[in-house]
């Protein structure tokens, strides 16, 4: 009977994040980092490490530096927005059990992605400034 207590609590405290998730309504966290690359060379801010490697695939850049960054919760059917410097943000909306990720400069789409479960998306921006550094967002469901 001892044993069967244990097992028994054993798997409520194993699922019991799952049924707090359910409870308040689930939903997706979504983290969004923006950065500006630029070629001029340097050390990458450490913060980008374990992004640094798909940042040079995709951007083709010499350094990163992250800018700002925020993050969100999106249920299904839902919508959340992350502000992030100089009038960028990324709209996210919950679509069944996707996100849509939009990422603005102001009142200008700049890009958007269904984001895959777990992994990092990066959307290219616009220019940061006049010697060629451009924005870029990462953003992460967790």
């Amino acid at each position: 009977m001892k044993t069967i207590r244990l097992i028994l609590a054993a798997a409520l405290f194993a699922i019991a994040p799952a049924l707090l998730s359910a409870a308040a309504g689930g939903g997706t966290r979504v983290r969004v980092i923006m950065i500006v690359a630029s070629n001029e060379k340097g050390k990458s801010d450490p913060k980008l490490a374990a992004y640094e490697a798909n940042l040079k695939r995709i951007l083709r850049f010499e350094s990163y530096r992250a800018v700002a960054e925020g993050s969100a919760v999106v249920t299904a059917g839902g919508d959340a927005s992350v502000a992030l410097t100089r009038g960028h943000r990324v709209e996210l909306k919950g679509e069944g059990g996707a996100v849509r990720a939009t990422y603005f400069d102001g009142s200008k789409k700049v890009a958007a992605a269904t984001l895959p479960p777990g992994r990092p998306t990066i959307l290219g921006g616009p220019a940061w400034n006049d010697k060629g550094d451009v924005c870029a967002v990462i953003i992460v469901p967790q």
